[in-house]
């Protein structure tokens, strides 16, 4: 994680960062330096940089936030601690076209007294595009908080496939930078070996640095009206297939590859396109009904498939992005936490998924567990034998009905030797 105090310094450590840590990669344009993804983030924003021409697949990045921002603003008027405002760019169309959007979601929070904006990108060039995208979403951020009567914080941006092409190198200079790993008030880096480490870290950051602060559950739930959290935590697991469960976790194995089979993948029809409805009576969205066959959508196309079919032909692609939210969720009492993820080289072949909010104890574990699978999969299908995992939160939170047992999971507790009574291993 890289944290700078305005948008010139965030850029030159990005890009000194990226030649510290990229491998070279043979891309469609060109050869470029392309490093693991990472979430950066600047105290301030700039919209400074003029974006209002951009183009993309025929249409502008303001056609789309435009389509959501009025909705965006109405929702945070009337609740500013909400954590459901999230305006998607991303159309599952855009696989059909050569210009998709580099930014797929820009989402909010208000966070001390301050609007902060998070956006993901599948992609960005360090050298020639960084100010323009950073510019669109410090102006989104600007207007949004200017029209709720809130003041613009901090802008960051997770980041798929950073790179630099090889032909800039010589137009750039590294300079000094800091990379920050766990907590700071303005995002958490985690780097485990496991996904059940990497649980057990996220419950214990949360637990024990989260913030109180009130949900919109509480009329619904009782036990979560209120809630520790965190601001975008950001996980990184290198080896997600060893020691995946944790001893405590609230899910089993079983539960765990039925959710990813059925609500997250439709992993029936892994080998070949979804075209027919595959949402069940009574559900109103599911991951995998987002990800391959959307009804509602102006044109269906099955996200996940493509995304194998390209990887297939040209595993270096940074395009492979599925979008599970659309414009409409802007105005749902429960739009769908998980908003997008990506398939992308670089050293390793890594899945990364972006949620808007996610319930670290409750759900958090089972979330990584499925999410990985489907990395897995995905992988195996296109040729890599291994796989990394990445997984962001924007607000990671703990309700407080179950504050008492994620205390009793970090701080187990040890019986005494007085509590041991004959005929115990220590008193035959």
């Amino acid at each position: 994680m890289l944290i700078a105090k305005d948008v010139e310094k965030l850029q030159q450590m990005l890009i000194s960062w990226i030649i510290d840590n990229g491998t070279i990669i043979n891309s469609r344009y060109g050869m470029e330096l392309r490093a693991k993804p990472i979430m950066i983030v600047s105290e301030k924003g700039d919209a400074d940089e003029d974006t209002s021409g951009w183009r993309i697949c025929d249409e502008s990045y303001f056609d789309r936030i435009r389509e959501c921002i009025d909705d965006a603003v109405e929702k945070l008027r009337e609740v500013p601690y909400t954590r459901r405002v999230s305006i998607p760019i991303w159309r599952p169309k855009d696989h059909l076209c050569n210009t998709p959007p580099a930014i797929t979601e820009i989402s909010f929070l208000f966070v001390d007294n301050e609007l902060h904006a998070t956006a993901f990108l599948r992609s960005l060039d360090a050298v020639n595009y960084f100010k323009s995208n950073f510019g669109l979403i410090s102006y989104v951020l600007e207007e949004i908080a200017d029209k709720t009567g809130n003041t613009a914080g901090s802008v960051a941006m997770v980041i798929g496939a950073p790179h630099i092409y090889e032909r800039d190198l010589k137009r750039v200079e590294k300079t000094k930078y800091k990379e920050y790993f766990g907590y700071h008030d303005l995002g958490i880096h985690i780097i485990e070996d496991y996904l059940s480490s990497a649980w057990h870290s996220a419950l214990g950051v949360v637990y024990y640095q989260g913030k109180k602060k009130r949900t919109e559950w509480g009329d619904l739930f009782e036990g979560q009206s209120e809630s520790k959290f965190v601001h975008r935590l950001f996980l990184e697991v290198k080896n997600p297939e060893e020691n995946q469960i944790h001893d405590k976790a609230p899910f089993t194995k079983r539960y765990g590859i039925d959710y990813a089979h059925e609500y997250v993948m439709f992993a029936a029809s892994m080998d070949k396109p979804v075209r027919e409805k595959i949402l069940r009576e009574g559900e109103s969205y599911t991951y995998a009904e987002r990800a391959r066959y959307c009804e509602r959508d102006d044109v269906v196309v099955d996200q996940l498939y493509t995304v194998i079919e390209k990887l297939k032909k040209d595993k270096s692609r940074r395009d492979c992005y599925v979008g599970i939210s659309r414009p409409w969720d802007v105005k749902a009492d429960d739009p769908p936490c998980l908003r997008g993820y990506q398939f992308v080289l670089a050293k390793d072949f890594s899945g990364i998924f972006y949620m808007r909010s996610n319930d670290v104890y409750g759900a958090m574990h089972a979330n990584m567990f499925a999410f990985n699978l489907l990395t897995r999969y995905v992988s195996e299908l296109v040729g890599f034998d291994r796989h990394a995992y990445y997984h962001f939160s924007l607000d990671a939170h703990i309700y407080n009905e179950f504050l008492g047992t994620v205390k009793e999971i970090l701080e187990p507790t040890m019986p005494s030797f007085s509590d041991f009574k004959c005929g115990s291993p220590f008193h035959p």
